[in-house]
């Protein structure tokens, strides 16, 4: 009998442990985030909604081109409409991030017929007008920042985990403006649905939040996202329609010259 305890208690003390061990930290998480399977490229059209305090609201539209190339990844988005953004270009590359190299971009404005890079100091600054900054749009990034799991929480009836991001130097805040970051990630998808920015006095003064996702080509994608202002009650959404994964695109498409010869239909066979 004393035998027989000794090893039922050796059996939960050992399932007990398996089952701390398969348990995700708030690193792991943001990993699967960062490298969760989209696709060897991606196409889209996309509006970006501009949206007032009063109600009014202005659109711009645009050409959303996104591909890996090995460990990175390049972005390319022309504005085609209205006439006063038509033609504006933004790349960046997200580099790996065991690189330790901050991720770049670009702007072609064709007022000025010159591509400026936007330093990491710029990248506080907003995107087109919009909530969204330039940092918003680099990839997640798991080493900027000391993470823990708050706690699990359910986000337009989706289960998911709570992290809380600490910035690990002065440099990052510096860059991003953020001094904290509360993250709802869905269980499920590996998605971020939500995001609480926080100033230096801990308050929080803009919020992202994943408004739509669906399943395209198996693979969760957000389709209408809004990021908010929650001081001046603006708010910026990103709508995307016609999502295409692994269309093969060009890699003209992710080429400096293309920012000022603009993206035309016959660089895009596959998707016309």
């Amino acid at each position: 009998m004393f035998s027989r305890k000794l090893v039922g208690i050796g059996m939960l003390l050992m399932i007990s442990s398996v089952a701390h061990t398969a348990e995700l930290t708030a690193d792991d998480i943001l990993s699967k985030v960062r490298n969760r399977a989209d696709g060897a490229d991606n196409y889209a059209k996309a509006s970006l909604v501009l949206k007032e305090k009063n109600g009014s609201a202005r659109t711009r539209n645009l050409l959303f081109l996104q591909k890996d190339y090995g460990k990175d990844d390049k972005l390319t988005l022309s504005f085609t409409e209205p006439a006063d953004v038509k033609g504006v270009v933004l790349q960046s590359i997200n580099y790996d991030e065991a690189a330790a190299r901050e991720d770049d971009q670009w702007m072609y404005l064709p007022a000025f017929r010159q591509v400026r890079r936007i330093a990491a100091t710029d990248k506080r600054g907003s995107f087109m007008g919009s909530q969204f900054s330039y940092i918003d749009l680099d990839k997640l990034r798991i080493t900027d920042y000391q993470q823990k799991i708050l706690g699990e929480e359910t986000i337009n009836e989706r289960a998911s985990y709570l992290i809380e991001r600490i910035p690990a130097s002065l440099e990052v805040i510096n860059r991003t403006g953020y001094h904290k970051i509360h993250v709802w990630v869905d269980k499920e998808s590996f998605v971020v649905i939500k995001q609480v920015y926080f100033d230096a006095k801990g308050i929080p003064f803009k919020e992202f939040q994943a408004k739509k996702m669906e399943i395209i080509q198996n693979i969760w994608t957000v389709t209408h996202s809004e990021m908010r202002d929650l001081v001046n009650s603006r708010a910026s959404d990103l709508i995307f329609s016609d999502v295409s994964y692994d269309v093969g695109l060009d890699d003209v498409l992710f080429q400096q010259n293309i920012m000022k010869t603009g993206v035309k239909s016959g660089n895009l066979p596959k998707i016309r």
